[in-house]
């Protein structure tokens, strides 16, 4: 379906994902069914544009938070008595450091000694709960000797002293990820200067499920716009001579692909930008071709096709709608006329 818009605006519509000035979205008037045509209006239509080698690097941005890397509990897993405190609240430990003595009372097995020979008394021994992890210690405030625990419990928390900033990924953005990332810096508002921050991990944002698509984490083709959804969560370690501190507001560049002299067309002349799409073919006498194509990393703007068109051809752009969803009503929610200017 041929869509009609005033000259000035002609640009703005080539892009599908357009994000800045203004656009035009102009509907069906009335019921008669006649599109919407002003004085001086043009048809924009695609036009053959020539396939190019070029470099695709894919960039995300994304807010973010930094936390203090979570703590791992001294569990007393069988129960028992508390005997013996090594440390006071607020110490810093190794790795394997004891934390605290507890002694465990076991009972005697029903059989022990045969039906005939008197009951086998109860067995205590004393077992120490050590550090999981080097850090922090917290939570001995409310231990005291003598207290008694069920199995289980945690008795102390050990923490690093370490922080990580964490990002929410929109769920359609998770298709931008084609690897796991390993260039990614850490901006503080209001604090020091951006810093390099290493990955730490890829999953399900809080509330949400595993990304779906994936593959050791992360989703093996790219492309896809924002959408709705729990989408996923990324966390990085902030180095450790950057002074931050818990809650505070960042930002984080991502490079979550990059290609280098390959095959590229825009990103408008591709329908379906994630691993398989379709571009229309332009030879040199006009004819037309849909083509399928395997596709690469996308920087919103070109999009890397690993296979199906060549250097030298030509490929429409922007490539239409296709037809199975440009149908009456379809567009009723979307395409109803009306006028968006930056600063209205």
């Amino acid at each position: 379906m041929k869509k009609w818009i005033i000259i000035g605006a002609a640009a703005l519509l080539l892009v599908v994902a357009v994000g800045g000035g203004g656009y035009l979205l102009l509907n069906r008037l009335g019921g008669s069914g006649d599109e919407f045509v002003t004085e001086g209006a043009v048809d924009v239509g695609g036009v053959p544009h020539p396939v190019e080698l070029g470099t695709v690097d894919s960039v995300m941005v994304l807010d973010t938070t930094v936390r203090a890397e979570p703590g791992k509990g001294v569990k007393a897993q069988q129960g028992g008595q508390v005997v013996h405190l090594w440390v006071t609240e607020g110490a810093e430990v190794e790795e394997g450091a004891p934390i605290v003595n507890v002694k465990i009372t076991e009972e005697p097995a029903p059989d022990a000694g045969g039906e005939d020979a008197a009951p086998a008394a109860p067995v205590t021994r004393e077992v120490s709960l050590y550090a999981p992890v080097d850090g922090k210690v917290s939570g001995l405030d409310d231990v005291q000797v003598g207290d008694v625990l069920e199995p289980g419990a945690v008795v102390a928390t050990v923490a690093p002293d370490v922080y990580r900033a964490v990002s929410t990924i929109p769920a359609n953005d998770l298709y931008r990820f084609y690897e796991e990332p390993d260039d990614i810096l850490l901006e503080i508002k209001n604090g020091p200067p951006p810093a390099p921050c290493e990955f730490l991990s890829l999953g399900a944002a809080e509330g949400g499920e595993e990304p779906s698509g994936t593959d050791g984490g992360f989703p093996m083709d790219g492309g896809g716009d924002t959408g709705g959804g729990a989408g996923g969560e990324l966390a990085c370690r902030v180095p450790s001579d950057m002074q931050v501190f818990e809650g505070v507001q960042g930002k984080l560049s991502i490079s979550t692909g990059r290609a280098e002299d390959v095959v590229v067309v825009p990103v408008t002349a591709v329908r379906g930008t994630t691993g398989e799409g379709e571009v229309i073919v332009v030879a040199g006498d006009g004819t037309e071709e849909v083509r399928p194509v395997e596709l690469g990393v996308s920087d919103g703007s070109f999009i890397e096709v690993v296979s199906g068109v060549e250097v030298g051809e030509q490929v429409m752009d922007p490539i239409p709608l296709d037809s199975r969803f440009d149908v009456p009503g379809a567009e009723d929610e979307t395409d109803d006329m009306y006028l968006e200017e930056e600063g209205m």
